[in-house]
């Protein structure tokens, strides 16, 4: 069976000049990449802003038994140099916790100068503690940070996704970036499976009518689509979908990961992390001059 190629036809790009390289279709990124994807990205592009915040929705393992390889937080936290000063870290069951309290442990008995670092873990469903927690805790505008809500299906409310968007970048600065994993793979069999309580599902999960109309579109126009609710009526300059999929000959679709940014550079940082993952490339491979040009923040 021919293999998808989703990297040339989902519209044109959204962050300003065109990337001259892109990863070829011969290269797409499996699923048990995606994490390494984030981290890498992370890892470039603290490289120059020295400093950072991170915020993980739904940080504990997914997968305990590749944990070592596909446990986002894990793989951010461990990244060198540690350049990110603040992880804020949630998940709702007990086992979860004692997962990241370990790694938390772990991380601050290896890192250097761990009184520079700020492990924070709150236990509950992150649709209340995160707004919650971001509204005692507010981000300073010139302090770079990045979001995860990498959901396991559709878990995480569009107004989960708002309060984050919404907490900073009115006075200066720029808004939180968000990495937003949307399920396309099982999205459909999750939905279906809501039955009596559906439609306050669907509003908590959309946020709005017109899941339906969604659920319509093919796989390319749900990940422009989705993107496009980023700038739309979330306000960010930039947002573009990347194809996760599954490994094999297919290439199936399984997430689009949508990543919204205010930074002009931001866009094709992404790019190259999901070229260098998906060509293979190694998390801790050396960083190029090229990738971090232009990237400037207060510290």
């Amino acid at each position: 069976m021919k293999k998808e190629s989703y990297l040339f036809d989902i519209g044109p790009y959204l962050g300003g000049e065109v990337p001259k390289k892109f990863i070829s279709a011969d290269n797409p990124l499996w699923t048990r990449n995606k994490a390494r994807f984030i981290a890498r990205y992370l890892k470039t592009f603290t490289y120059v802003t020295k400093h950072g915040t991170y915020i993980d929705a739904f940080a504990g393992p997914q997968h305990e038994e590749t944990s070592e390889e596909s446990w986002a937080a894990k793989l951010v936290m461990e990244n060198t140099p540690s350049r990110l000063r603040n992880f804020y870290l949630f998940d709702k069951g007990p086992k979860q916790i004692g997962h990241l309290k370990g790694l938390r442990t772990k991380y601050l008995e290896t890192v250097e100068r761990p009184k520079s670092k700020r492990v924070e873990i709150t236990r509950g469903d992150c649709n209340a503690t995160l707004p919650r927690f971001l509204e005692e805790n507010p981000i300073k505008e010139n302090e770079a940070t990045f979001c995860l809500l990498d959901q396991r299906s559709t878990e995480c409310d569009w107004a989960t996704v708002k309060a984050v968007a919404g907490h900073k970048g009115r006075n200066g600065g720029m808004k939180i970036e968000i990495f937003y994993f949307l399920a396309q793979g099982w999205i459909d069999r999750g939905i279906k499976s809501w039955r009596s309580t559906a439609e306050e599902k669907r509003l908590k999960f959309w946020g709005k009518d017109g899941l339906d109309r969604f659920l319509r579109l093919n796989c390319q126009e749900r990940g422009i689509a989705m993107a496009a609710r980023f700038k739309e009526e979330l306000g960010y300059k930039y947002s573009y979908p990347y194809p996760i999929q599954k490994e094999g000959e297919s290439g199936r679709v399984m997430f689009w990961m949508i990543h919204a940014s205010d930074h002009p550079r931001a866009t094709d940082l992404m790019w190259q992390a999901y070229r260098h993952i998906g060509a293979g490339g190694g998390l801790n491979d050396p960083i190029e001059q090229t990738e971090l040009d232009g990237l400037v923040f207060e510290s």
